[in-house]
């Protein structure tokens, strides 16, 4: 299944607090994305962008931690956002099929079906982050 983690939209001046707080999600705007971790959307990435895939780890390191064992809080890259903020529905099971292709999302075992959700919640919260101009946030926690 991978790791819990959650989506929270926020200010980039909110990341202290959503490093801080013990649930985000009790006071931002926010989703549980359980199974969804960096690794994967680093992946995703690199897939619609053409780069490689370890030159994109760096954009996908914890901003902020609570300790070395987490939970982590990743600021999702923009690029990332535009791309997936501009993906339409219909488009959702062949870029889940891309996605699973990885290597990535290969050894966590990540279904078209489970890759197709990920895309919809993603690309919702990318949508609603680009309207209101704030980031969206990664929290991962075990």
């Amino acid at each position: 299944m991978g790791s819990r983690a959650d989506l929270i939209l926020a200010e980039s001046s909110d990341a202290p607090a959503i490093a801080a707080s013990e649930y985000p999600l009790g006071t931002f705007k926010g989703i549980n994305v359980d199974g969804l971790d960096p690794l994967r959307l680093a992946a995703l990435h690199s897939i619609f962008t053409e780069v490689e895939f370890k030159d994109l780890l760096e954009h996908y390191k914890p901003i902020a931690e609570a300790s070395t064992s987490g939970p982590w809080l990743i600021k999702l890259p923009g690029e990332l956002i535009a791309f997936l903020a501009g993906l339409a529905p219909q488009d959702y099971t062949s870029a889940a099929t891309k996605w699973v292709s990885t290597v990535q999302a290969q050894e966590e075992g990540l279904s078209v079906m489970e890759a197709e959700k990920f895309l919809g919640q993603v690309g919702h919260f990318a949508q609603v982050a680009a309207f209101e101009k704030k980031e969206v946030y990664l929290w991962v926690y075990s």
